[in-house]
Parts: C-alpha cells; sequence; structure tokens
C-alpha cells in the first residue's frame, strides 16, 4: 500500500494514507479490499475495481499500475480521480456507473471479420448487449465495423474481443485493407478446394441419379459409396467451417441465424448419407451436402467482393488518413520523427524525416512531391502544382494551385513539388471527419432496414418450425421416412434469410460509395430516401446562389474620408470569420491600414458584428440590426440605398455615435449553371425559394437572375425556419441548401438538410448532405441518387419476399429436390446483389452529367429509374 507524505505547518512530516492505486488521501471515506493477503484501500470505487482488474491481467502486480493504458483511459473517463477536486465527485457518487448507462463509457471501433449475413451482426449485438459493462454496440454487417462502447472498469477490450470471437467471428482494431484481403484469400482457398472436390462428387452423383449402378453387388456399392465419403467430409468440415462454427455457437446463445439452417441442412444430409452408406444403399446426399457448402461459398465471395467493392471508399480514406508525412526541415524540432535515407540518385545521400499524419501538428510544414497525395489540410507555403481534388469532390478536372492557396488532404500533386504548412490536424482535416461521418453514416439504419431486421430474427426460427412441422406431418402420415427427412432438408436449404437481410443495407452502403465519389457525403440514410420526395427547395443566398467571393466594391459615407472610414471598419471586422468581414478586412490592407482588433468584440449571428474602436461603439450590419441596437437610419440614406445602380448588391450599414453613418457595397456573382439547375427542378414539379438577411430589392434581383421564383429578403436566421415551419405546416415537403454558417437552424428544421463547400465543418450536425463543391447541380444528382436507390431497395425487398414465399410453400409440398433448393437460394443472393450493382451506372452519369447539359443527362438516370 502506497502513502503520500504531507508536511504540517510545524515543519514536522507527518503520513496521511493514500488510495493503494492513485496515490490520494483517503480522508475518512475508504473503501477496502483484501487481495493476497494484504488489506488495501482505496479513495473510490473506481479505482478499487481498476485495480482489480489490473491485478488480474496476465503481468499482474509486476507492472506501474499508473503507466498502464487501462490506468489512463480511466483517468481520461473521470473513473479515476485525477486530484483531490474529482476525489470529492466520486465520493459523491453512490455507485458506479451502470452497465444501461452511456456515462463515463469509452469507444472502441473494430473490424470484424467472417460475418456471413445479417443476421451475424444482430447475433454479436445481442451477446455484446447481455454482456456487462456494454451498455450500447453497434455493428454493421456491409462495412464490417463494430462501435462500442464500454466500461473500462468492468470489462477490457481484450475481453471484448474474446467474446466476439468466442462466437466464430476474427475481431481487431479498424485496420482495413490488409485484413479484409487476408479473409478474401482465405474464403478463396476454401472455394478453391470445395468446388474441385464437389466437381468429381457431382460425376459420380451422375451417374448415380441415372441408374447406371443399379445392378452393383455390395462391395461394388461401397466401392462407389466410400469415394463420395472421403471427398464430401472436406468439403463440410473444411470448406464449411465458418459456417458449422457460426451455426453452433449461434446455438450456443439459444438463437438461430443463415449459418444455423445451412449447418443443419448441411450436417443431416451427410449424417443421413453416412448412415444409408453404412447399410449398404445407394440413396446418398453427399453430393447435396457438398453443393449446399461450395455454392454457400461461391455466393458470400460474390457477395464479399461486392460489399468490398461498395466500401471501398471508406477503405482509400482511412488509408490516406494513415499516410506517413515528410516533414520540412524546419519543423524537424518540433515533431517526433523517424529518418529514412533517401534516394542516392536524388539527394546525394541527405536524410528525409517522417511522422505519421496523426501526429502531425497545425504549424509544422511537410514537402509533397510530384505523383504523392497530400495527407492534411494545409496552406501552400512554396511551390506550384496541378492538383487533382476528384477523390474528395468528384470533379476530374485539374486545379492550379499557389502560394498561400488553402488545398485539402487527399489531393493528388500531378506535377510540381509543394511545401505547405498543416492548417488542421489529421481528426480535425477533411479526410478524418469524412471517416467521421461516413461510420456514423453507415451505422444509422433507416426504416427499411429495421424492418426487414426484425423479419430476419424471426424468419430463421419460422423456417426451423416449418421443416420440422413438414417432416412429422409426413412421418405421422405413414411416409417413408426418408421423404420426410429430404422434405424437410429441402425447406431448410431454400429458404434464405440472406437475400432479405442484404437487400437494404447493401443498396445504401452502394449509394454512399457511388455519392461520396461524386462529392455528396451522406450523414443520414434515411434522409437520402426523403431526398426524392421533396417538392419545394430554399436556397440561402450568398455563398450557396452565388459565389460568396465578395468584393468590397465601394463607401457611401455621410461624412469622413473613405480611408478612415475603412480602417475603422477594418478594425472591427478583424474579429470575425464572415466572408463580407474577410472582404473588409483586404480592402483595408491593400489600402495602407494597420489594423488592430477592436475591444469587447461581439458577433451576432446573421445581423452584424460590434466593437468599441477609439472610444466609439462601432456597429456594422443591417439596417434593423443598427436600429435594435438605438442606432437612427436615416430616410435619405435608405433612398440612396435604394437606388437603382445598387440593385442586386449587398448593402451593410454601418454607425457609431447614436446613427447610421453610412453603408459598404459589395458585389457577388452567380455560381455557373444555377439557371440550368432551377429550370430543371421546376420542370420535376419542385417550388424553389431564395431567402437572404439582403433587402428586398437585392434578393428578388438575385433570384430573378437565377431564374428563382418566391423571395423572401430581410430575413435573419431565426426568420428562416419560420419559413420553413409554414411551408411544413402546409405539408409541403423541404429541402434547405445552404452553407451552414448563418443558416444551421434552418437546414436543423428542413426535411433535409444540405451544406455546400469544404471550408466549413464537415461534421456539422445541422446538415442530412453535405455537398462538398459548391456545384448547385449537386442537389439533381442527390435527387436522382435517392430516386434509384429507394427503387432497388423496393425491388430488392420485394424479390426478397416473394422469392421466400414462394419457394418454402413448393419445398414443403415436394415439388423440390434439395440440390435444386441449393441452387435456388444461391440466386436468391445473386439476384438482389447484381441488382444494386445497378447503382454503379449512375456514377458515370453523374460524370456526364458533369461534362454536357443537366436535363439530357438527368433524362437518362431517370431512364435507369
Amino acid at each position: 500500500m502506497s502513502e503520500a507524505i504531507s508536511t504540517s505547518s510545524s515543519g514536522s512530516a507527518s503520513l496521511q494514507p493514500a488510495c493503494a492505486l492513485c496515490g490520494l488521501p483517503l480522508g475518512r471515506s475508504q473503501i477496502h479490499l483484501d487481495f493476497d493477503g494484504k488489506a488495501l484501500r482505496f479513495c473510490c470505487l473506481g479505482c478499487r475495481g481498476v485495480y482489480q482488474i489490473l491485478s488480474n491481467s496476465p503481468e499482474g502486480t509486476t507492472v506501474n499500475f499508473q503507466e498502464t493504458a487501462l490506468y489512463r483511459a480511466c483517468q481520461e473517463s473521470g473513473i479515476i480521480p485525477r486530484s483531490n477536486a474529482d476525489l470529492e465527485k466520486a465520493k459523491a457518487a453512490p455507485e458506479l456507473p451502470s452497465a444501461e448507462s452511456p456515462a463515463a463509457a469509452l469507444l472502441l471501433t473494430l473490424r470484424i471479420e467472417g460475418m456471413w449475413c445479417p443476421a451475424c451482426s444482430w447475433l454479436i449485438e445481442e451477446v455484446l448487449h447481455k454482456t456487462g459493462g456494454v451498455p450500447e454496440a453497434k455493428v454493421l454487417f456491409f462495412s464490417d465495423l463494430a462501435n462500442i462502447k464500454y466500461h473500462p472498469h468492468r470489462i477490457t477490450p481484450q475481453e471484448i474481443l474474446g467474446r466476439i470471437s468466442g462466437l466464430g467471428y476474427r475481431a481487431s482494431l479498424f485496420q482495413e485493407e490488409q485484413e479484409q484481403a487476408k479473409e478474401k484469400r482465405l474464403l478463396l482457398l476454401r472455394l478453391g478446394i470445395s468446388s474441385i472436390l464437389t466437381f468429381n462428387i457431382m460425376m459420380l452423383a451422375f451417374a448415380l441419379y441415372y441408374g447406371f449402378f443399379e445392378d452393383l453387388t455390395v462391395p461394388g456399392i461401397r466401392f462407389l459409396s466410400w469415394p463420395l465419403w472421403a471427398m464430401a467430409t472436406p468439403v463440410v468440415f473444411y470448406g464449411g467451417w465458418p459456417v458449422l462454427r457460426k451455426g453452433l455457437s449461434a446455438l450456443r446463445y439459444r438463437t438461430a441465424t443463415m449459418e444455423t439452417l445451412i449447418s443443419v441442412g448441411a450436417l443431416s444430409a451427410y449424417g443421413y448419407s453416412f448412415f444409408q452408406m453404412l447399410r449398404g444403399s445407394l440413396h446418398l446426399y453427399f453430393d447435396t451436402a457438398a453443393m449446399i457448402v461450395t455454392l454457400v461459398l461461391i455466393g458470400k465471395y460474390i457477395e464479399l467482393h461486392a460489399r468490398q467493392k461498395v466500401s471501398k471508399g471508406i477503405v482509400e480514406l482511412y488509408e490516406f488518413s494513415n499516410q506517413k508525412v515528410r516533414l520540412a526541415h524546419s519543423s524537424f524540432s518540433s515533431s517526433p520523427v523517424h529518418t529514412l535515407p533517401r534516394d542516392e540518385s536524388k539527394t546525394s545521400g541527405s536524410e528525409e524525416r517522417w511522422i505519421l499524419a496523426k501526429e502531425v501538428k497545425v504549424g509544422d510544414e511537410f514537402a509533397v512531391l510530384a505523383g504523392e497525395r497530400i495527407p492534411l489540410d494545409a496552406r501552400i507555403v512554396s511551390g506550384k502544382g496541378n492538383l487533382d481534388e476528384s477523390f474528395l469532390t468528384g470533379e476530374s478536372r485539374p486545379v492550379r494551385r499557389g502560394p498561400g492557396d488553402e488545398v485539402l488532404g487527399g489531393s493528388l500533386v500531378l506535377d510540381g513539388d509543394l511545401t505547405l504548412k498543416t492548417t488542421r490536424e489529421a481528426k480535425e482535416g477533411t479526410l478524418g471527419q469524412m471517416i467521421t461521418l461516413m461510420q456514423e453514416a453507415l451505422l444509422k439504419k433507416n426504416p427499411a432496414e429495421v424492418l426487414a431486421d426484425r423479419i430476419t430474427r424471426w424468419f430463421v426460427p419460422a423456417i426451423f418450425f416449418v421443416a420440422v412441422g413438414t417432416g412429422s406431418y409426413l412421418w405421422i402420415g405413414r411416409s417413408p421416412v426418408d421423404e420426410a427427412l429430404l422434405r424437410a432438408l429441402t425447406v431448410l436449404v431454400i429458404s434464405c434469410p440472406c437475400a432479405l437481410g442484404i437487400a437494404t443495407p447493401l443498396a445504401k452502403v452502394a449509394a454512399m460509395d457511388v455519392g461520396r465519389r461524386r462529392g455528396i457525403l451522406v450523414r443520414d440514410p434515411a434522409a437520402l430516401e426523403q431526398v426524392k420526395d421533396l417538392d419545394t427547395v430554399i436556397f440561402d443566398k450568398t455563398g450557396t446562389v452565388t459565389e460568396g467571393n465578395f468584393d468590397l466594391q465601394n463607401i457611401y459615407a455621410e461624412e469622413g474620408e473613405e480611408e478612415e472610414i475603412l480602417k475603422i471598419l477594418g478594425t472591427v471586422e478583424i474579429g470575425s470569420s464572415h466572408f463580407l468581414a474577410r472582404a473588409v478586412v483586404r480592402k483595408a490592407r491593400e489600402a495602407g491600414a494597420k489594423l488592430e482588433t477592436a475591444s469587447r468584440f461581439e458577433e451576432f449571428e446573421g445581423l452584424g458584428v460590434k466593437g468599441i474602436v477609439a472610444g466609439k461603439t462601432v456597429l456594422i450590419g443591417s439596417p434593423r440590426f443598427l436600429r435594435e441596437e438605438g442606432l437612427t437610419v436615416s430616410s435619405s440614406l435608405e433612398e440612396k440605398a435604394a437606388s437603382p445602380g445598387e440593385s442586386g448588391k449587398t448593402l451593410v450599414f454601418f454607425g457609431w455615435d447614436g446613427r447610421a453613418r453610412g453603408f459598404a457595397v459589395f458585389g457577388d456573382r452567380l455560381r455557373p449553371g444555377i439557371r440550368e439547375m432551377t429550370q430543371a427542378l421546376h420542370s420535376q414539379g419542385i417550388e424553389t425559394w431564395l431567402i437572404s438577411g439582403d433587402s428586398e430589392d437585392t434578393t428578388g434581383a438575385i433570384a430573378r437572375e437565377a431564374g428563382i421564383r418566391n423571395v423572401r429578403g430581410q430575413s435573419p436566421p431565426q426568420e428562416k425556419a419560420r419559413l420553413l415551419r409554414d411551408l411544413q405546416a402546409q405539408k409541403r415537403l423541404v429541402g434547405m441548401v445552404g452553407d451552414g454558417i448563418n443558416d444551421a437552424a434552418a437546414l436543423a428544421q428542413a426535411d433535409v438538410g444540405f451544406s455546400l463547400g469544404t471550408d466549413a465543418n464537415l461534421a456539422r450536425e445541422a446538415s442530412a448532405l453535405t455537398f462538398l463543391t459548391p456545384d448547385p447541380a449537386r442537389i439533381l444528382d442527390a435527387r436522382n441518387l435517392s430516386l434509384l436507390t429507394c427503387k432497388i431497395i423496393r425491388q430488392n425487398l420485394f424479390f426478397a419476399f416473394f422469392y421466400n414465399a414462394l419457394a418454402i410453400p413448393l419445398a414443403a409440398s415436394g415439388f423440390l429436390n434439395p440440390l435444386i433448393a441449393v441452387f435456388a437460394m444461391f440466386a436468391s443472393s445473386l439476384t438482389v446483389i447484381a441488382n444494386a450493382s445497378r447503382l454503379s451506372r449512375m456514377e458515370s452519369l453523374m460524370q456526364e452529367r458533369s461534362q454536357i447539359r443537366i436535363n439530357g443527362v438527368t433524362d437518362k438516370i431517370r431512364s435507369l429509374i
């Protein structure tokens, strides 16, 4: 037991009892534990629980507990106190957080190999939910990802991995491509061996089916039977081992999955045939057992290939985010580095120093050569080059970048060598946020997926009931036992919960991948389904319909010199990140003004800013904002602002000492293609609105130029949200398109929110879909993607239901034999996979649309639908 030493005021040292784990003073409230013959005391329940876990670990008491990862994780989550203040809070708590509470839970992201159908993910979730210390577990079959929240004082990550491994799956930390390739190679090996043996089994079985050996003697029958058994055994027990293991593991936990059906079917056929072989009969079904396993392996290999193909986007994102960074010499001393020898032919034996992207800090400089990808969001310090940003934005045309330009992580440098300065760390950068967005979206389920999951959960037990009922009915009706057993076996084999389970997730993941490749990030799959039903779309003006590249064109002031007023405005606006503020600051600096930050600076979202300059309270914003702050706006100033020369421009008023002094005039341009986009929306019966905080005249002029039919000007953020509520009260389904900065409330209020551009935070909660480029036609892409995705989901669900509704009665009635049932099950899953792959065709049409007229290609896309 450790003790803390404190010094009294008299200078004498006194021993004060301390916690056996964290070392903090115990005080009056103590927690006791008898361990290994010693009486230990702890300051709180958290310390005692963590001490028990660490003491029982393989290292035992040979390590310093305070240096372990578990100790640090528990401190970060508040389970172990860091200070006396934390200790008082811990003592105030009556008990540790329960397993049902998400408080103090840590997040563990795993990749799980060996999931063969959606029921696998359900089984893992169910087992983890029943495990103490796991309040929440979400497992997604199609991305092979699991997000697990756990309490480290109750369960460790190793124990979670052990629980999953006990079910027959291989779980590891999220390390994508290598593990996927390994899983695919192992499956291919099992498939190859099983296919060769099954082919030979079928040749012998074909001869038996046609009666070629009816007159054989008993030794002759055994001569044919034993080779069939010898070839079928490795197929069933080696090729089919992943299926058998999962099926048996499910039964251990008193549940049933698709693997349980396949296992029972294959083992029944194998066992029945083995028994018949010992009796000397030629009525053998080793071919059925082998074919069940082989066709399942073929189907799973095709399915695995499709899953990896549609989820390839997140794999690529993960790879790019884990690149190593070549540090510039100026950053050698500021970061932990790994030194690698350079190519002698290029650098005469000099050194390169490397660091993982996740270790790079803001301000670190790094170098990128031609042909390499930029690993982090950064600003170019030196060098020029053409960049391919298609991986992020979907735009295939290269863009020229030079010193001072911002670039995105993931961009490919086509030519030129660049030195860059990091602007955002890995987790906060574009790639990191895209990974987070896609992981969150993949773990969300839309209503159709939830319904399919519910049906799948009772489907397998129902099939067992039907199979047993069919066999029992025939046996009671004095049918031969062989016939009753084969009829039940056919029912088990032909049913296909897998087709039902993959119908929705495969289409959803494929749609998300197509969208990402075209610069559309889906953070809410359910919202993607709603896009097709929108009948009203509202556009924010500045930065959405217009480019947002405002220039300060003129300053009108009732008194004072323009240079002096510009300096005052710049001093206030330097504290704001708004694009209008940046235009003012840029103009002031071009005029040679030395700007200082205004005191008591305040920013009012969607209204304006305020600050004190040289003792004067300066306000900058709309006339309404100035009036609300107590300033008067003269009629002559408003008449000047309403003159025809200022129509269609953005005006920002400014004032101090009780009245408005003038206004600044900003100019902007419409985004290319905006008029064609609105025409396409109108042709589909969608009503369009333009809403802005600018005046009615300015907003109306932009709306007429863009072809938008409804206008609402002078609308602060709360007015935008109110307009959406009014339209929704009229039973309209409303989409909102904005930049996400001044219209977060409206984006959240909309049935579907779309945010534009890459400068804003991608992980913004308000929008359901994020467009990585400000191309206005992206909303047409999203609508067409929604139409096709929903159609494919409906088709897949219909086919899965129709197949099972037709096939199971036919099997129970005796119209099908087990071999035909195997092929039918295989075909059902294959059909669902093939139908979902149609979404990939849409990506090429989107690419075509970006190069030619919108309406023509939109018609082509709709022909798919």
